[in-house]
């Protein structure tokens, strides 16, 4: 696909890259409208090259998927003030890549770059830690 059209996918929430690129990651844009490059751990400033615009060659592609594998509360590290954080298992084309911990506000802002896949991690979490989870997605 052109350019123009991998813009308007771009503008509905898909990830893409360009074929002939040689390393890994895609491009998405973010919960700010900017396009961003994502190279699997972290995201980037994407910069068009001229080559880029006129490319016949983007594709679609998956993002990353993460599920959610435990959920921690902790009363200690804040008084008055639920600390939470939550593990993550991150998946690449299928295969385990990671695993990651992150605090619960920095979920939401990493879901533009990932799938955070909901259904697996019921398989791991409690009913209240699924509401948790679904609640910092929605913030």
């Amino acid at each position: 696909m052109n350019f123009l059209t991998a813009a308007e996918k771009l503008n509905k929430g898909f990830a893409l890259k360009r074929k002939d690129w040689s390393f890994e990651g895609y491009i998405i844009k973010d919960d700010k409208g900017r396009i961003r490059y994502f190279d699997h751990n972290e995201p980037a400033v994407y910069q068009p090259t001229i080559k880029d615009t006129l490319a016949e060659d983007w594709i679609e592609v998956d993002k990353d998927r993460w599920t959610v594998v435990s959920v921690s509360h902790d009363h200690e590290l804040m008084k008055d003030k639920l600390f939470v954080t939550y593990q993550i298992c991150s998946e690449q084309n299928g295969v385990v890549v990671n695993n990651a911990q992150i605090d619960e506000d920095e979920l939401n802002k990493w879901s533009c770059y990932v799938d955070v896949d909901i259904n697996r991690s019921e398989v791991f979490l409690n009913q209240q830690d699924v509401a948790q989870v679904k609640k910092a997605l929605s913030a």
